[in-house]
């Protein structure tokens, strides 16, 4: 059960480096072939966009909050921190993102989701099937997002080597602070 939880006992370094890329790449062909982008910090917008710019975008957003962890690190430990320990572990935990948006592939995901969608924008009342496939895929993507959240914080503390409620807070407070910044000017790399 530790593994699933915290599979950075086992696995950092060039190794979770190169397999976190792969990753992301994975997340972005994903991302690209539903026509969404990440907009902000594990926030997913429909937009039509280059699949070069899907992959910059999903590379920033994997590079910013590991840079923020890395120096919340710094300041925590004395301890000697390797960056590519902190930015594969990052990007190894990036995994958990791709089933999340795997479910977005389903054809009759999509095409209810996107009604849905349209039937906001159009002040129309959804319908029954837009509204259970949108809450069912909301459940499983809350889920895979909890556990992706458990992996960075385990990545962050493993990578770093700190513990504790010192090392909890600052990965929180890191957490909103990215969250908050890239929400403000997240649209603006669109």
């Amino acid at each position: 059960m530790k593994r699933i939880f915290n599979p950075f006992r086992h696995i950092a370094g060039a190794k979770a480096l190169v397999m976190g890329l792969i990753f992301i790449v994975a997340a972005s062909l994903i991302s690209w072939s539903s026509g969404l982008v990440q907009d902000s910090y594990l926030h997913y917008s429909y937009a039509e966009t280059t699949l070069w710019r899907v992959i910059a975008l999903d590379i920033f957003y994997w590079l910013l909050p590991a840079l923020v962890l890395y120096i919340c690190g710094l300041l925590l430990t004395r301890s000697r921190i390797r960056i590519i320990d902190v930015f594969g572990t990052a990007a190894f935990a990036k995994l958990l993102i791709l089933p999340m948006l795997a479910g977005l592939l389903i054809p009759s995901v999509q095409v209810q989701m996107k009604g849905l969608l349209d039937a906001f924008l159009g002040g129309v009342q959804p319908t029954t099937a837009q509204l259970t496939v949108t809450m069912l895929y909301g459940f499983w993507s809350l889920a895979w997002l909890v556990l992706y959240y458990v992996w960075s914080y385990n990545a962050y503390s493993e990578s770093c080597n700190v513990r504790g409620w010192k090392a909890v807070l600052l990965f929180i407070l890191a957490q909103v602070a990215v969250t908050i910044a890239s929400s403000t000017w997240g649209g603006y790399l669109l």
